[in-house]
């Protein structure tokens, strides 16, 4: 298992964001990144046991062991500044779900997928074709409910990306789905998307460590967060939909034409959130869900 996740645990609060712990991630110097902090003693509870078990495993070594023999390389530096959009604002919660990797993750990703109803606006670094999430995204497509995909465009995803938009538009234009993909381009708001994130039906938003590929779903250790209510879910559409108007729709294939009549940002770049319950326990670890009279997210 591969330890992918991007969490702290503090006290009775719980870090858990898609960015790594550095200038272009948390630093905000360059990523696109969607992160929440949970005040909730259940969750840093379970979050806790979760960072112990994986800390005592039989394949784990020191970091004094580790950083004897090890080589490291000295990374270009990150040093952009991007402006503050979003500012932090309390918004109401329904309920949320600590989700992990390669547990409990995937099954309850697809539970949501499968069961949405009008909407999917997914946002990735980048899509793999074995991924099960996008076949159940295209699948909801399928039923009718409307699905946006944004991808990032860095050069390294570019090609790959390409190809997933254009295999989703190619099914939209033949079977007259209602879904789009599009590719977002560096520009003077963030240098590149990192962020791992899903908003369903406006009323839950899925966001964490967890790409969408086979490995990332069933190898790695990740962390994810549910977070339930069309308050937090707005906040995030917002951030989603500007991301997604600063986009340019890629041509639907040549092919296909003669026939046929696809974050948020708090200091820099980062979206941060913190949400407060009123100490109510669950079982957090394989699922947690709330109703609690004062339950707030400070983004």
């Amino acid at each position: 298992m591969f330890p992918h996740p991007k969490y702290a645990v503090v006290d009775e609060t719980v870090l858990v964001s898609t960015e790594n712990w550095s200038p272009s991630g948390l630093g905000g110097a360059s990523s696109r990144g969607w992160g929440v902090v949970v005040e909730n003693r259940a969750f840093a509870r379970d979050l806790e046991a979760v960072f112990r078990a994986d800390a005592d495993g039989w394949d784990v070594t020191s970091w004094a062991d580790h950083h004897e023999t090890a080589t490291f390389v000295e990374p270009d530096p990150a040093t952009v500044t991007y402006p503050t959009v979003y500012e932090p604002e309390p918004v109401a919660l329904e309920g949320a779900e600590l989700l992990l990797a390669p547990d409990n993750a995937e099954g309850r990703l697809l539970e949501l997928l499968e069961g949405a109803e009008e909407s999917i606006d997914v946002t990735q670094a980048s899509i793999g074709d074995d991924a099960s999430a996008l076949e159940a995204t295209i699948e909801a497509a399928e039923r009718g409910v409307e699905v946006r995909v944004l991808l990032d465009a860095s050069w390294y995803n570019e090609a790959d990306n390409r190809q997933v938009i254009e295999r989703l538009e190619t099914a939209a234009a033949r079977d007259d789905l209602p879904l789009e993909a599009r590719l977002v381009e560096p520009g003077e708001r963030f240098e590149k998307i990192h962020a791992k994130g899903v908003i369903v039906d406006g009323d839950t938003v899925v966001l964490g460590s967890l790409n969408w590929n086979w490995n990332s779903l069933r190898n790695n250790r990740e962390v994810v967060l549910a977070l339930h209510g069309e308050s937090v879910a707005s906040y995030y559409t917002a951030v989603f939909e500007a991301d997604w108007e600063e986009t340019t729709p890629l041509p639907v294939p040549l092919e296909l034409l003669g026939a046929v009549g696809v974050g948020v940002i708090a200091a820099g770049v980062l979206g941060w959130h913190r949400l407060a319950f009123d100490g109510r326990g669950g079982e957090s670890q394989r699922k947690q869900e709330e109703s609690v009279d004062d339950e707030r997210i400070y983004f």
